[in-house]
């Protein structure tokens, strides 16, 4: 039995969802599983697929929505449904982190902080969407970092961890990137570029 393709869109924004699950249903014969965070991400990829032809069924849990696609119910419909972006989204903010400790002066204590300030971001679930690491802030991301638990419970809430693959490549840390995701200059600058409000540390 073929194991169900799953489409993780968790923390990515609106129209990113309905992009991933067009890819993913091109072609496709055996449901999909796409999970989304937001509801009108989960509004936006059912009538979507629902407009190519796709059975959908939508299960809830916690404040995520799993929907399961079944290709081939239908034909595609004339025109595809437009999709509704919020302007307003909540879930906009991103955190810029360009250094491992927080502020300057003392250099224990700005550690203490950095990882007090990750920490207490994972309470802060649905609103903020990315968390991007350059310089020296790549090297919190890697094998042995301190805060390496507090970056996963972030990936774990939705929040997209990308960390600057030239950043990786000077400090010859690529290898031992732990979490989060090698990204580049062109998809940090559109990150931001989108952002409703960007924290910096």
């Amino acid at each position: 039995m073929t194991e169900m393709k799953i489409v993780d869109c968790r923390g990515l924004a609106c129209p990113q969802p309905v992009i991933d699950t067009k890819a993913a249903l091109a072609g496709a014969t055996a449901p999909i599983l796409v999970i989304v965070d937001d509801q009108g991400s989960c509004t936006n990829v059912k009538r979507f697929a629902e407009s190519q032809g796709g059975r959908v069924s939508v299960e809830q849990q916690g404040d995520e929505f799993h929907l399961t696609i079944e290709p081939g119910h239908g034909a595609p419909a004339a025109e595809t449904p437009p999709i509704v972006c919020e302007t307003t989204s909540a879930k906009n903010t991103v955190v810029y982190v360009s250094s491992e400790g927080m502020g300057r002066g003392d250099e224990e204590l700005g550690a203490t902080l950095m990882a007090a300030f990750l920490d207490t971001l994972s309470q802060f679930k649905g609103e903020i969407s990315h968390a991007i690491f350059v310089n020296a802030g790549a090297k919190l991301a890697t094998e042995g970092s301190p805060v390496l638990e507090q970056l996963r419970q972030l990936d774990q809430v939705g929040v997209q961890v990308l960390v600057c693959g030239t950043c990786l490549n000077h400090f010859d840390i690529k290898d031992r990137l732990a979490v989060g995701g090698v990204s580049n200059m062109y998809a940090i600058i559109d990150t931001l570029s989108k952002a409703g409000r960007i924290i910096r540390p």
